[in-house]
């Protein structure tokens, strides 16, 4: 399947208008133990339009050297995107859904590695954001520091940055 192809499956649920919460994790492996809170989040979920995607993080991406780029895990692992999405409606302000997701995610935390794909990350996830980009955060803060001092370009999911003492 081609990139394209499969990045066109999500367009009838990301759709203008819709909201969307969105969580991950990293597994070392599918275990009874990761596979039941997996199973149990999916029969639990919120809307029809929300869902899991599990990635199989291996292979050439693995063999990229930890220092080549900000991502801080190279080794085998599976990438959990647990992804809630609804309708705006009258009286709804999307605390269920959140929740949904934030639940999982905290049901798969024993069970995972430290940190998560920091594109996925929200500005409440501090602890697992500084660990997403595992040995490079040092180096990652010095270069925003120099480049960045004034935080201008942060974000929503924005590099956790220690000032200089």
């Amino acid at each position: 399947m081609s990139y394209g192809d499969w990045l066109a499956m999500w367009d009838s649920r990301i759709v203008p208008g819709r909201y969307s919460e969105g969580q991950s994790r990293w597994l070392t492996r599918l275990t009874p133990e990761t596979i039941a809170p997996l199973a149990a989040g999916m029969q639990q979920k919120t809307s029809p339009f929300s869902g899991i995607i599990v990635h199989d993080f291996r292979g050439a991406a693995t063999r990229v050297p930890l220092a080549a780029t900000a991502f801080g895990l190279r080794e085998e692992h599976f990438l959990v995107e647990i992804v809630a999405i609804w309708e705006p409606s009258a009286g709804v302000d999307g605390h269920a859904h959140r929740q949904w997701a934030r639940t999982l995610s905290q049901n798969l935390a024993p069970h995972a590695l430290p940190g998560g794909y920091p594109n996925m990350l929200g500005p409440e996830e501090h602890e697992q954001t500084a660990q997403a980009y595992g040995s490079n955060l040092g180096r990652l803060q010095r270069i925003k520091r120099l480049f960045d001092p004034e935080g201008v370009f942060s974000s929503a999911i924005s590099l956790p940055l220690q000032r200089a003492a």
